[in-house]
C-alpha cells in the first residue's frame, strides 16, 4: 500500500538554463544531494524545481546516466495528481530514467494534452512534478510525497 501526498505550488515561467559540460559523477552526486537538501527544506516550490532545471536537467552529463526502468511507486503518484486535475494520463507505466546510486528517478510524462517534467528522490521519497499545458505558458508545479506501507 503506498500514501500519496500531493501538494500544487505555484506557476512558474518557463525559462532557459545553463549547461555544465566535463563534471564526474561526484560533481552530479553533490548537486543531487544539495538538491535533496533544498526539496527537504522549501517553502517554495520554484526554488528546488529552478535548482533541478538549471543544476541537472540543462546538464548533458546528467542526462546521459542512468537507465530506462519504471517505478509504479511513481507512476500513482503522477496518476494521482493527473486525477485530481482532470488530466487524462495514458494507461500503464512509461519509461523512467533511474540512476540507482543516486537513488534519483526522473522522466517525462503525458498529462492531459500537456506535458509533465518530473523528478523523484528515493531517499527522501519526495520529487516535483512539473506540468506545462501550454508550451509558451507557465510551469504548475506538484510536490510528490510517498509513503510505502507493509501490505
Amino acid at each position: 500500500m503506498v500514501a500519496i501526498e500531493v501538494d500544487q505550488g505555484e506557476s512558474i515561467d518557463n525559462q532557459g538554463g545553463r549547461i555544465m559540460v566535463g563534471e564526474s559523477f561526484t560533481a552530479l552526486q553533490d548537486r543531487v544531494v544539495q538538491l535533496r537538501e533544498i526539496l527537504r527544506t522549501a517553502k517554495d516550490f520554484v526554488v528546488p524545481w529552478r535548482y533541478f532545471h538549471d543544476e541537472l536537467a540543462m546538464n548533458p552529463n546528467f542526462l546521459s546516466t542512468g537507465g530506462w526502468a519504471t517505478s509504479p511507486l511513481i507512476d500513482a503518484a503522477i496518476e494521482q495528481i493527473a486525477q485530481t486535475r482532470g488530466w487524462d494520463r495514458p494507461p500503464g507505466n512509461e519509461p523512467t530514467i533511474c540512476i540507482p546510486e543516486l537513488e534519483f528517478w526522473h522522466g517525462l510524462r503525458s498529462l492531459g494534452g500537456g506535458t509533465g517534467i518530473f523528478f523523484y528522490d528515493e531517499h527522501s521519497c519526495q520529487g516535483l512534478l512539473g506540468v506545462m499545458t501550454d508550451p509558451a505558458g507557465p510551469v504548475d508545479l506538484f510536490r510528490l510525497t510517498t509513503l510505502a506501507f507493509p501490505a
